[in-house]
């Protein structure tokens, strides 16, 4: 029977000659709630090919048609009616039988369907951009004498076409063909087919410069022109370039910070002309040298090499301060691989705020780096996708998802900042990008590389365990070189100071910038250096109220304060963005309303007035989405267009910046009272990672935190770059409470209009995972139901929340059939309870 056939019967198979021919196919839209979303379908006699298990099918489900994947194959008849399939997915795709093993595993581990844990092994779009064709079964000689009007139109069509589209045979015939279609397929005249719409991406094409003029000519006039003349001499005379004078525009506009204002004038003086080359003709760029490494990256890097040549797949935590050269230990792994001939998976917390790791890979690896994540344009990623597929490009960068890639001979696995909590999925499937590396290196004898200055509590745990083997490196690295052989200076970590704000208070300063602080930004703007000042809060005002009859402006589904944005004259809700025009008076009373709190806009207008003269840049979600992007204002940092940035916790992400010698935490406790288990840990990490930006070129750097609790331990410590200070702490603190990694963590949440039966549902729910508890025999004290509460937001876009938290000391017996009632969320592992 279907219901328990192994997916590792025989793979492929026809319809037999006798009998019939059943499947069992992991369906989109179904919930882990009924049979973990595996459906069973008859095969039709007249199926037009054979079948194989992970194999991509659509079906029908309920009044229309979904994708499925086919799990298991049988001759046997399920015990309960079943449907017909409806039509193979071309051009065919098939799971391999390893990457459906880990599907099944991945839907074990995060209590999801088949098929959500299958689809992200997927081609990009298929799920989306399915096409449902028609074609004809038989010879055109052999059409029935008896076809109706419609019939015999629709088979000409196909005739004189061969494939056409359901919605152009309608178009074509002027008809909805409502049952035309299934009678000519009931005859046998017709099949259907659905395939994956053809994306015909432009061909992708990179711009290129090049110097026409001779070395003594002195032809440009503005400081940027002359700059990019001077930077395409410098060229010429290296010859770096790898194909005469080319140079990519890009790369030329990096270094100089010109405009293309300033190449069109370059152009039209006959200065420089500009090609325009497909990528796969542009020249290669030579690759980047690599530098010596200290003596701690040598030890390091003796380590890893050796598990890459040992095919060793127990994790190694590369432990290292901020700026000790881990990427450079990265580099070298992917450089083994290619060497050995097999393929690299590297993981950023996320794509748009790694541009200069990113940047290094493409730089080390010319044309063998591939760049995949969700932003790309459809056609683009698909056309990426594939190349990896056909082994064109065996590195892969990217965030969590690259791990889903279709390489071939995996080597090695690196999760750069693995602590990250970018690195949990928030949606079906829910897992960790740390959990899923652990487990494809395992299957594939991969090494694994987690790199962090700040470890997770957990990874450190293990580590002190001996279930990983911690890498240190315990000191930065300089830029100055030391002797003849090379090397470098270690560089001291920045000097950080900790501003009780209870006392500014007391001694009448009540402006968001301490003097300290104040004194700090002064002088680096006095060396013509730049600052970063950290507010992890967008917007002007967090809480918009009226003092004369209390009214506090409520988002309407949410019921969460709404922030005042002043540049854009509204009120926003930060979780779900519902807006609002921002009103002059109280809607209640009509009385005055006042604004409290404060986000980056409000030290962003406190920065510009106390230095008029310093160029400033807000650096948060509403500025990136209005300035370009990531790139363009990081960019324009790195070409000191700018002396102070104010930004949220993007400004904290592994960016490399020589001129920022000073950092400010305007208000380090944003996070560190949220009712999390892990805010102390993200409040340190944090600290740690921002304080990081700052002195990665010469000593001399400080970093100044403001606080009102100054005395926390997760301060402290990262005040005095002490991990094992705060680890020891933090460890007892989770020790004492019974939180991971002493416990291991599944969360349920449900949402619905009505808090009635969000309550019912959620004392049902108790109930039912008591149960199972008990049905796995699982020691009654070993396991914990915490709840049914409110969730922390309590309302989320119009549907309150409730949840139920289920801990245990050892979690596996219990996700053997985990109950999910329809409309719950599962989140196994949870990286945050708010």
């Amino acid at each position: 029977m279907i219901e328990t056939l192994s997916v590792h019967s025989e793979r492929t198979t026809a319809a037999p000659e006798t009998g019939r021919l059943f499947v069992g196919v992991a369906v989109d839209g179904m919930t882990a709630a009924r049979g973990g979303g595996v459906l069973s379908y008859e095969v039709p006699a007249r199926w037009p090919e054979r079948l194989d298990v992970g194999q991509l099918v659509w079906v029908p489900l309920r009044k229309s048609l979904a994708l499925g994947v086919v799990v298991a194959i049988d001759e046997e008849r399920p015990s309960v009616e079943v449907r017909p399939l409806h039509a193979p997915v071309e051009p065919r795709f098939r799971l391999s039988e390893d990457r459906f093993d880990v599907a099944r595993w991945l839907a074990r581990e995060t209590a999801c369907t088949l098929f959500a844990a299958a689809s992200p092994f997927l081609p990009p779009g298929v799920t989306h951009r399915t096409v449902e064709y028609l074609r004809l079964a038989i010879s055109p000689l052999e059409l029935p004498a008896d076809l109706t009007t419609a019939q015999r139109a629709l088979a000409a069509i196909l005739v004189e076409r061969g494939e056409v589209s359901i919605d152009a045979a309608r178009s074509a015939t002027g008809q909805t063909l409502t049952t035309v279609i299934p009678k000519l397929e009931a005859k046998g005249v017709i099949e259907r087919v659905a395939r994956v719409a053809e994306s015909s991406p432009r061909p992708r094409t990179e711009r290129f410069l090049r110097l026409l003029i001779d070395d003594q000519a002195d032809v440009a006039r503005s400081p940027k022109q002359r700059a990019v003349q001077t930077d395409l001499l410098r060229q010429r005379r290296l010859n770096r370039a790898g194909d005469g004078d080319l140079t990519a525009t890009a790369i030329v506009r990096r270094r100089t910070g010109a405009d293309r204002a300033t190449i069109a004038a370059l152009i039209a003086k006959g200065v420089v002309e500009e090609l325009q080359i497909p990528l796969d003709k542009a020249p290669m760029p030579r690759p980047a040298p690599a530098p010596m490494l200290t003596d701690e990256q040598a030890r390091a890097w003796r380590a890893v090499e050796n598990a890459l040549e040992r095919r060793d797949s127990d994790p190694l935590l590369l432990h290292g301060v901020t700026g000790s050269g881990k990427t450079e230990i990265y580099l070298r792994a992917v450089g083994w691989c290619l060497r050995h001939d097999r393929a690299a998976i590297v993981l950023v917390p996320e794509i748009g705020l790694a541009t200069q790791v990113v940047q290094r890979f493409v730089d080390r690896f010319p044309g063998k780096v591939a760049v995949l994540h969700s932003a790309l344009p459809d056609g683009e990623r698909y056309a990426t996708w594939q190349a990896v597929a056909a082994g064109k490009l065996p590195v892969v960068v990217g965030p969590r998802s690259a791990l889903f890639a279709p390489l071939e001979r995996l080597g090695l696995i690196v999760l750069d900042e693995e602590h990250e909590g970018t690195y949990k999925q928030e949606s079906d499937p829910r897992y960790h990008a740390r959990t899923l590396a652990e487990y494809l290196a395992a299957k594939t004898g991969a090494a694994l590389v987690l790199g962090s200055a700040t470890p997770a509590v957990e990874t450190a745990w293990r580590a002190n365990r001996g279930d990983v083997t911690r890498l240190t490196l315990a000191s930065r690295i300089g830029s100055i070189s030391h002797g003849d052989d090379g090397r470098r200076v270690p560089l001291a970590l920045p000097t950080v100071e900790v501003v009780d704000m209870r006392q500014e208070l007391h001694h009448g300063n009540v402006g968001l910038l301490s003097e300290r602080l104040r004194d700090s930004i002064e002088a680096t703007l006095r060396r013509k250096e730049q600052a970063i000042l950290l507010l992890n809060r967008r917007g002007l005002a967090t809480i918009v109220l009226c003092r004369a009859c209390g009214r506090t402006l409520i988002c309407p589904l949410c019921d969460v304060p709404m922030v005042y944005h002043r540049d854009r004259q509204c009120l926003i809700c930060h979780r779900c963005n519902e807006r609002e025009r921002a009103p002059h008076a109280c809607p209640t009373c009509g009385g005055g309303l006042n604004y409290f709190g404060a986000g980056t806009q409000r030290v962003e207008e406190e920065v510009r007035r106390r230095y008029p003269h310093a160029r400033v840049l807000r650096w948060d979600q509403d500025s990136v989405r209005r300035q370009g992007g990531f790139g363009a204002m990081l960019a324009r940092v790195e070409r000191h267009e700018i002396d102070i940035v104010v930004g949220t916790q993007m400004v904290a992400k592994g960016f490399d910046l020589p001129l920022v010698t000073a950092i400010g935490v305007v208000q380090a406790d944003t996070m560190l009272h949220l009712p999390d288990f892990r805010s102390g840990e993200r409040t340190f990490q944090l600290l740690t990672q921002v304080a990081g930006r700052a002195g990665r070129r010469a000593p001399g750097s400080t970093v100044v935190v403001q606080s009102y609790t100054p005395e926390h331990y997760a301060i402290q410590a990262a005040s005095r770059h002490d991990y094992n200070a705060f680890y020891a702490e933090e460890i007892d603190f989770r020790r004492n409470h019974g939180f991971p990694p002493f416990a291991r963590l599944v969360r349920y949440l449900y949402r619905d209009p009505s808090e009635r039966t969000c309550v019912l549902e959620a004392e049902m729910m108790a109930r039912v995972l008591a149960r199972h508890a008990r049905a796995r025999m699982v020691d009654a004290g070993a396991v914990d139901l915490l709840g049914p509460t409110p969730a922390f937001a309590a309302k989320l876009r119009g549907k309150y929340q409730w949840q139920l938290v289920l801990r245990a000391q050892v979690l596996e017996p219990l996700l053997d059939g985990l109950p999910v009632r329809p409309g719950w969320t599962v989140d196994v592992d949870p990286q945050s309870m708010l």
